[in-house]
């Protein structure tokens, strides 16, 4: 009995210190959905008149928590400076320990 109770700590010791990068297969990320969604830190990068795919035209426009903030963030960023929204036109980089880790968009 004692040795199912230990396994157990084990497991939920497991989930609570590395849960956050278990895989999320709909963002192609390390990291758990959840984490990719909702908790993740991300640096939000703007591309004014996105068709044109020049590099000069990325922007930083600032930091947030969550795909939903960075894809907010972004949308706010288009209408300041009346620039015809696009979902190619942003991204959204997760940051970990200060590094640039994944890039994502809020995906359906």
């Amino acid at each position: 009995m004692g040795k199912v109770i230990l396994i157990g700590v084990a497991i939920f010791l497991w989930f609570a210190f590395f849960g956050d990068e278990s895989g999320c297969k709909k963002y192609a990320s390390k990291f758990s959905c959840s984490y990719v969604e909702e908790k993740a830190n991300y640096e939000v990068y703007y591309w004014i008149n996105v068709t044109e795919g020049e590099e000069k035209d990325n922007k930083y426009v600032g930091s947030v928590v969550g795909l939903q903030n960075c894809r907010d963030l972004a949308i706010g960023y288009s209408k300041r400076v009346s620039d015809q929204w696009s979902e190619r036109s942003y991204i959204c980089a997760l940051m970990k320990d200060g590094n640039r880790m994944e890039k994502h968009r809020l995906q359906p």
